[in-house]
């Protein structure tokens, strides 16, 4: 039976999870319970994987955040955990560090994201942690970038040969994906100055899949659909799914996509 209330309509058609490639990382409200439930009835083939963003994860009671897993798994959902929970446990030490993961697999959560522009972290020790979880069954999500700890960084300030380094290291240990944050590129700067030729000298040495890229507003997500195409992986929040769906389908949601995204 077909899900869709017009499939009769033109429009184009996904590829059906588990994808590698079209993922929509999508950012978890702060209200969970129920309205979860809800927002997956209806948009479940969309999600790739829930996001629980923050210290969410740690500040939410275990029954709301075991809930809430359970229900997206109902939902062929996967589960992340953003980055900042690990920070914490990284500053507590590798034994910290290890028990945290045996917990995370517990719980059933997928995914758990490590920053290197929230702390800093040799590589020969961000490679380890990689070989670690992935060697427990759980995915890591590399997130890099331009703008340390959400820092100004001027042209002179991006290190380019070395985010391209780290980003192809990593791959290698094992990430599942590498995650470009907007900060310093399309986020918090005039959009005169977006740095979309250091975005593409970053993300084009490496095979599109393996990245995803932060897309906050939608005419940042309509370029780089427009450049990438339907197939880039990108995280939004969960009030810009239908916006991303959209653009990835060619139907908004800025003007300039507008029927002009096609597969073959």
């Amino acid at each position: 039976m077909n899900d869709e209330p017009f499939s009769n309509l033109p429009f184009i058609k996904r590829e059906k999870k588990p994808r590698e490639k079209g993922i929509n990382y999508v950012r978890a409200p702060v209200m969970v319970g129920t309205c979860i439930d809800d927002y997956l009835e209806a948009y479940s083939n969309l999600v790739d994987i829930f996001k629980i963003s923050g210290k969410q994860g740690a500040q939410m009671s275990k029954k709301s955040l075991e809930r809430f897993i359970k229900t997206c798994k109902t939902f062929e959902v996967k589960v992340a955990l953003g980055n900042p929970v690990m920070d914490v446990a990284l500053s507590a030490g590798k034994e910290v560090v290890d028990d945290f993961l045996d917990t995370v697999l517990r719980l059933g959560i997928d995914i758990v994201e490590v920053s290197s522009v929230s702390r800093s972290l040799d590589d020969d020790d961000m490679c380890r942690l990689i070989e670690n979880a992935s060697n427990k069954g759980i995915k890591i999500i590399n997130e890099i970038g331009v703008a340390f700890a959400h820092s100004e960084v001027t042209d002179e300030e991006i290190f380019i040969e070395r985010v391209k380094m780290q980003s192809k290291r990593f791959i290698n240990a094992g990430s599942w994906k590498i995650l470009l944050e907007s900060e310093g590129l399309t986020e918090n700067i005039e959009k005169k100055d977006y740095r979309w030729n250091i975005i593409d000298k970053i993300i084009s040495p490496l095979e599109l899949n393996q990245f995803m890229v932060e897309a906050d507003d939608q005419d940042v997500l309509s370029k780089y659909i427009e450049i990438y195409g339907p197939g880039i992986n990108m995280m939004i929040d969960y009030n810009r799914l239908l916006k991303m769906e959209d653009a990835r389908i060619g139907y908004g949601p800025s003007q300039f996509l507008w029927g002009k995204v096609v597969k073959y």
